[in-house]
């Protein structure tokens, strides 16, 4: 029997609970759905009622029980969007984008009790768009995945993949995003404040404030400018830039704090009394 096994409903824009797409696809194909909070020995049983006898897993968020892959006799698969052993972890998307990475791509790799530590089975290979968000990686890495695991699927089914051993030496961690860390650190360089607010888009985000109020920064580019203290906040061309530890940013699209998202010129359009001495974060 199939079946699918995925996180419990939570709340998400404005509290609002909604069930996943993947719960919704699954229904939709009429395939059971069982939503554990997590993987202890009564919601393993209950995944063992499906009696599945292979287990392909996608960012799931919790670690498979050694009881589940023993009773699939190992036949398990895990899709994972980063080109392992780099960037093994919670958010490797985000972390190919904060490191500046050309490129990344989708690994699948045999299911184990540890976590990212399996043989690589297959790879795909992608570039990092060079002002792609985590969220339009993000999808289109889904859709890589997907193609790849429908691909390759059948040909571990039949033992015909050969097992790869991860290179111990080349591991690197990609921990889930530190919310707090979104706040721009305007001392850093243009060029790493605009792959931190790529990475931070769409959640957790990444943000500034201006008279107290959190300015969330959706998008921003590198500007030229005169030399100036980082932190400097000026009207250019319409638009709004704020000096860097190096170059300038440009903020090109913005959500303030209660509001919809916005072009930072329109944004800037309904400033009022802006100083010559203006700075971010005020």
């Amino acid at each position: 029997m199939a079946g699918v096994v995925t996180q419990p409903d939570r709340p998400g824009s404005r509290g609002v609970v909604r069930e996943s797409a993947v719960k919704a696809a699954a229904r939709a194909l009429g395939i059971p759905v069982v939503q554990p909070a997590g993987l202890a020995p009564p919601e393993v049983a209950t995944v063992l009622a499906l009696r599945p006898e292979a287990l392909v897993w996608a960012a799931y968020g919790n670690k498979i029980p050694k009881r589940l892959l023993d009773a699939v006799s190992g036949r398990a698969i895990n899709v994972h969007a980063s080109l392992l052993p780099r960037w093994r972890g919670a958010a490797p998307i985000a972390h190919a984008i904060l490191a500046g990475d050309d490129e990344t791509g989708i690994t699948l790799m045999e299911g184990t009790a540890a976590l990212d530590a399996g043989p690589i089975l297959a790879q795909t290979k992608t570039r990092i768009g060079d002002r792609e968000t985590r969220g339009e990686l993000e999808a289109r890495l889904a859709t890589i995945g997907g193609e790849l695991l429908e691909r390759e699927l059948p040909r571990y089914l039949r033992a015909q993949l050969v097992r790869r051993p991860q290179d111990v030496r080349q591991i690197t961690l990609a921990p889930k995003l530190d919310p707090a860390l979104g706040a721009l650190d305007l001392g850093e360089p243009a060029e790493a404040l605009v792959r931190s607010v790529r990475a931070y888009t769409p959640d957790p985000g990444a943000f500034t404030t201006y008279r107290g109020q959190r300015i969330g920064i959706v998008r921003a580019s590198i500007a030229g400018g005169r030399g100036a203290a980082h932190g400097t906040f000026e009207i250019r061309d319409g638009a709004p830039h704020v000096a860097a530890g190096a170059g300038w940013l440009r903020l090109d699209e913005v959500k303030p704090a209660g509001k919809r998202a916005m072009s930072g010129s329109e944004w800037a359009r309904g400033l009022r009394d802006l100083r010559e001495d203006a700075r971010l974060p005020s």
